[in-house]
């Protein structure tokens, strides 16, 4: 499976000074030792309300539209600078998108954990599923979230499976999740908010 030459062209003349510019601003904004649960990823975590799904939590959203894994091992200091009680990880859809291979996109997260496990001794982590996208990238991300469900019990971490409740039965983002197959609406960001509250909520008991 090849990456499109449109998607390179995207990326190399437009989407390079989105992330810098959009790293640059996360770079500044966070404040170290201000704490707070961290949610980590691409566009889907980039997009969501934090503050609006968990009002009476204190949220941080370090998530950039279009990064793939391995760009998030070049930006984790900020987060790590912040000390967060908890962090939820979604990343490799855009690895799928990207064809990367399922073998460098496992070591990438795996890599990522490890970092911030020696960074942030006693902080939880959670790794979440490859959410559904297109129905020939199903069996590639099945691949991915079984490798991910791996490198959770290898490492001790959470791990969340997304992919059930918003699965259309055919590979897809169910229709009223979604509004152009690849990001979720407020239906389905309900729908993640209920598989991430008790892990979430359960940071302020203890």
């Amino acid at each position: 499976m090849r990456r499109s030459l449109i998607g390179m062209l995207f990326e190399r003349f437009f989407a390079r000074r989105l992330w810098v510019a959009w790293r640059g601003c996360i770079e500044v904004a966070a404040v170290p030792g201000c704490g707070g649960i961290a949610f980590l990823g691409d566009s889907i975590t980039h997009q969501a309300r934090w503050d609006l799904i968990f009002p009476d939590i204190a949220t941080r959203n370090f998530g950039i539209g279009g990064e793939r894994s391995e760009h998030l091992l070049l930006r984790l200091d900020p987060l790590i600078s912040i000390r967060p009680e908890k962090v939820f990880l979604l990343i490799g859809s855009n690895d799928i998108a990207a064809a990367r291979r399922i073998e460098d996109i496992a070591a990438d997260v795996e890599a990522i954990v490890e970092r911030l496990q020696a960074a942030l001794p006693g902080c939880p982590i959670y790794l979440q599923t490859v959410m559904p996208r297109a129905c020939k990238m199903l069996e590639r991300i099945r691949a991915l979230n079984q490798r991910y469900q791996e490198i959770a019990a290898r490492r001790r971490i959470g791990f969340i499976d997304l992919f059930p409740a918003l699965d259309d039965g055919k590979g897809m983002l169910k229709k009223e999740f979604t509004y152009d197959a690849i990001h979720l609406t407020g239906a389905g960001y309900q729908v993640w908010r209920e598989l991430l509250a008790p892990h979430v909520l359960a940071a302020r008991q203890g």
